[in-house]
């Protein structure tokens, strides 16, 4: 069953309009306009036709004038005679009633009299007939003596059209009627077929029989004789047709009996039949009752003696024609062809045999009840079912009206018309079901645009939110081709319709395609699915205009459709595809600061351990030199010991930047004295020794903002840079060196990015041979170079550079082109402070003095050195190993300074030794020394209450500075 109609739609308005329309068709099928009479002949023809054979009395007889009559005894009209010998021989069989389904209107020509008076009329001469026996000189006397032996009864034809003359005389023989409907007491016109005038027989012939009947017979508009009239009223007087004027003559009787009930049902009453006409006299004819069973028998066997007794004895006998050019035949229901003679003989089959057809007038009443009831019915079936089932009921509502009414026709006789209830049907389904559906189409339309509304607002949510996803997500049909491109592809400068129907494969790197191939294509889904799959994928760089290359990590699965059931049908592969280039570069970056932080772990061991070395090597050739006279051969070898102790030195520093624990960034200065130092500095003298080709520009800006750092370590910076870029030209160029002021206020995306900030930008360029696009990205990392090693570098210049930037929090923009040059940009976050001018020089009297000193060193040749530098500057020093010892040295007794190492690996660093000392002597003043660069437990240190930091190997100038005037400090 189909599902009932939903609320939305109002039953109660379609039952109504079901029941309007069936008032209409009823009104209109009451009316019994022309073309509702048209279609109930044809569908009750097909019940006629369609029903099965009726079964014959056997007492009608058709004696047939037929074409072996005519080919035996001459062409039609015969000599009276001859058909007075016809007449005579049925006569003579037995027959019980003999009708003629002719008239003889005219005397026979073939009479010898008719040819006498003829002759006489042309010729005036008399004619004698004396030698003609007297019987055969009149046929038609010879013809009204056989007609008045026997049971015969002629046929008339009434006439309804009005010529203006006067009817011609003739004697009929009308019926003796008695009315049984007390309100009928007389022929009333209006309800018979009433002639004007009448066909007739010759007197002498209509004188010599006691019945006759009409020969009436008229088919319906569309042709087909479907009835006949049983009486027609002439002169108020009513007649009956040939059939019934043979069947009262058998019964020797010329009295009927009229009988209309209440209902409009009228009768011709017999006294063996009651036969029900219709309103004007007309009796349908059954012809279900076939003519091939009836006996038909030719006049020509008659004639020559060759029929029996058995064969007409008591039956009665119709007379006629069937040949050619003599015959008037007409169409009947279901289409066969009868002769005037067969209608008469199937009438009177009718009445003998009592299967009547009706169909009275009330007929169409009880139709339209039904077919009301039926609509009613129906139309709620139509507004409860669906669309299949409601056609289903209407259909076998049809095939049980059709069938309902043959039955009712085979077992009564009724002849009712199924046309009205199955029309009713047929326009209640179409018109209720359009409706219906009609109805349900303008609900499911304004769902329908609802649910477009609601869709394209949640497209248009989905198309926000997809607008807003920086990651990629696309669709792929079977094939892998793309089929939809979410818009975050246009930031690699390719719009989405352009990569529409290319195979996605197509953008990854060849060295990932493998892997890709069926993970990018997915198949499966679910946790089998492609989740996080890294590849290389290739887009146009817009700044080069090559390809570039990006990291990817996609993920991807199936799309099925349930076909079948567990056959589900793919339909493609939908994914995302999340930029992981920036994350790529961060674990680069990470792992570029791991592996930095270890080798700056492995370079600050290595440097703290070589100050302790180079101590000696720095400070004992200056002691020597106080000591030596200065004519002394010495003093040139203990300098060059010197200068080498103080390059060591240098080198160890570039350890500690490397380590990223040598760079003080507190003072304020301006770069540009930086660059003009450098450039006047004996170092830059050595590059323009080693390359006389190329030479310096300096675009210097004069309101160059101040930075805050360590300009030994931006010297260093700068003296890398020029170093390489000097080497980068072994045929010469220029060397340009600028300074600027830089403001960004939005992100810059170079080498890295540089955030929004104010930055003084120092630019080196050169025209070397620039840096390949492979080389840039490991061009800072520790130990890579591309000189000779030993002769060119070490492959920490650049690490330095890098390492001493990051220091100072700035930034490096990198952009170089291989035969083209190498231009890099330092911003350093520029400061609005001003420096601190002094220009002091420091005497040997600036930093003596007589306070008592204690050294706390775990390394003895570092406690030797202060020991002696300390003492040589006047003052009272001692000096321990351990914080320990220095904490058990000061509980007996108290110096003014400690000079103290932070580094003891062996028992306390120099920050716990501090904190144990000030709770034995508060506001302790101490100087701190380290291998290491300034960190944070140092700067805690000074917290606490210690005084400067000064970094081994000193000199006695740094270490004598620094204790003063931690002594002087108040």
């Amino acid at each position: 069953m189909d599902r009932p109609l939903g609320s939305d739609i109002s039953t109660r308005m379609i039952f109504w309009m079901g029941l309007a329309l069936t008032s209409t068709l009823i009104a209109a099928y009451l009316l019994n306009p022309f073309f509702v009479r048209f279609f109930n002949h044809k569908i009750t023809d097909t019940i006629l036709a369609s029903s099965p054979p009726k079964p014959i009395s056997g007492s009608v007889v058709v004696v047939d004038i037929d074409e072996k009559s005519l080919a035996q005894y001459g062409q039609w009209p015969w000599s009276r005679a001859r058909l007075s010998n016809l007449l005579d021989t049925i006569n003579g069989l037995g027959a019980k009633s003999i009708g003629l389904d002719m008239i003889l209107s005219e005397p026979d020509r073939t009479s010898p009299i008719t040819w006498k008076t003829a002759i006489e009329l042309k010729t005036g001469r008399h004619v004698d007939l004396a030698d003609i026996s007297s019987e055969l000189v009149d046929h038609d006397a010879i013809l009204a003596e056989t007609l008045s032996k026997g049971p015969f009864v002629l046929g008339f034809e009434f006439l309804f059209t009005d010529d203006g003359g006067a009817p011609p005389p003739c004697r009929m023989h009308p019926l003796n009627v008695a009315w049984l409907t007390p309100s009928i007491s007389e022929v009333d016109g209006n309800r018979f077929f009433t002639a004007g005038k009448v066909a007739c027989n010759l007197s002498r012939f209509s004188n010599a029989v006691s019945h006759s009947g009409f020969l009436n017979a008229t088919p319906d508009s569309d042709g087909i004789l479907r009835r006949v009239p049983l009486l027609i009223q002439y002169e108020n007087r009513l007649f009956p047709c040939l059939a019934l004027a043979s069947l009262l003559q058998s019964d020797e009787t010329n009295q009927i009996q009229f009988r209309e009930e209440k209902n409009g049902s009228r009768y011709v009453c017999l006294s063996r039949a009651m036969i029900p006409v219709d309103a004007r006299g007309n009796i349908s004819i059954n012809f279900a009752i076939k003519t091939e069973a009836l006996k038909r028998v030719s006049a020509a066997d008659i004639l020559g003696g060759k029929a029996s007794a058995d064969v007409l004895n008591g039956k009665i006998v119709f007379i006629g024609s069937s040949a050619s050019g003599l015959k008037q035949t007409y169409q009947t229901p279901g289409h066969p062809v009868f002769t005037h003679v067969d209608i008469h003989a199937q009438l009177m089959e009718t009445i003998l045999t009592g299967n009547f057809v009706s169909r009275r007038h009330d007929f169409l009443i009880w139709e339209a009840l039904f077919g009301m009831v039926l609509a009613v019915l129906y139309g709620l079936c139509i507004v409860r079912f669906g669309f299949v089932s409601s056609a289903v009921i209407g259909l076998m509502g049809i095939w049980g009206i059709w069938e309902g009414s043959n039955a009712i026709f085979r077992y009564n006789g009724y002849l009712f018309s199924p046309l009205l209830p199955v029309v009713l049907i047929l326009s209640n389904y179409v018109v209720l079901t359009i409706t219906k559906y009609w109805k349900k189409q303008l609900s499911a339309m304004r769902i329908t645009e609802s649910m477009l509304v609601l869709l394209k607002a949640n497209e248009n949510k989905l198309n926000a939110i997809i607008q807003t996803i920086p990651d990629i997500v696309f669709l792929l049909d079977t094939s892998g081709k793309i089929t939809f491109v979410s818009p975050a592809i246009s930031k690699y400068e390719t719009q989405p319709e352009e990569l529409i129907g290319q195979p996605i494969i197509d953008l990854v790197a060849p060295e990932d395609r493998i892997k890709a191939t069926r993970k990018i294509n997915e198949r499966r889904t679910g946790p089998r699915a492609t989740s996080a799959l890294e590849l290389r994928m290739l887009w146009r760089d817009p700044n080069h205009g090559d390809t570039d290359i990006r990291y990817f990590s996609v993920s991807a699965e199936g799309i099925y459709q349930e076909a079948a059931p567990n056959k589900p049908l793919f339909l493609g592969t939908q994914g995302i595809a999340r930029d992981i280039t920036e994350q790529k570069k961060i674990e680069h970056q990470l792992r570029q600061a791991q592996k930095m932080q270890a080798i700056g772990n492995l370079a600050a061991g290595v440097a703290h351990d070589l100050n302790n070395v180079l101590g000696g090597l720095v400070t004992y050739p200056e002691l020597l030199l106080l000591e030596l006279p200065l004519d002394s051969p010495l003093r040139s070898k203990i300098a060059i010991i010197q200068k080498s102790g103080q390059k060591a030195a240098s080198m160890v520093q570039d350890l500690l930047t490397l380590a990223r624990r040598g760079v003080s960034i507190n003072e304020i200065f301006d770069l540009n004295k930086i660059i003009t130092d450098y450039l006047a500095s004996p170092e830059f003298n050595t590059i323009q020794r080693n390359f006389p080709k190329a030479r310096i520009e300096t675009h210097l800006s004069t309101e160059l903002l101040n930075v805050r750092g360590s300009p030994l370590h931006l010297s260093k910076v700068l003296m890398n840079l020029i170093n390489n870029s000097a080497e980068a030209m072994p045929a010469g160029g220029c060397i340009s060196l600028s300074t600027i002021n830089i403001y960004r206020d939005t992100p810059m995306a170079g080498y890295e990015t540089i955030p929004e900030g104010e930055y003084v930008c120092f630019r080196i360029a050169d025209e070397g041979v620039g840096i390949s696009r492979d080389d840039l990205k490991r061009i800072f990392d520790p130990f890579y170079t591309k000189k000779m090693m030993g002769k060119s570098g070490s492959g920490l210049g650049m690490t330095v550079v890098w390492a001493a930037v990051k220091d100072h929090a700035g930034y490096i923009d990198l952009q170089s082109c291989e035969g083209e040059g190498t231009r890099f940009d330092i911003y350093l976050p520029a400061t609005r402070d001003t420096a601190d001018e002094k220009d002091h020089n420091i005497v040997l009297e600036d930093y003596i003095g007589t306070e008592s000193i204690i050294v706390i060193d775990d390394i003895p040749e570092q406690r030797d050195i202060a020991v002696k530098l300390l003492s040589k500057l006047g003052y009272q020093v001692f000096s321990v190993s351990s914080g320990e010892a220095a904490v058990d040295f000061l509980q007996r007794q108290s110096v003014e300074l400690l000079v103290l190492d932070m580094i003891m690996p062996q028992g306390m660093d120099g920050l716990e030794t501090y904190r144990k000392i000030i709770t034995i002597h508060p506001g302790q003043k101490a100087i701190i020394t380290s291998g290491y660069s300034e960190s944070d437990r140092v700067r805690e240190l000074q917290q606490l209450g210690a005084g400067a930091y000064i970094q081994k190997p000193y000199t006695m100038e740094k270490i004598g500075v620094a204790v003063r005037m931690e002594l002087d400090r108040r």
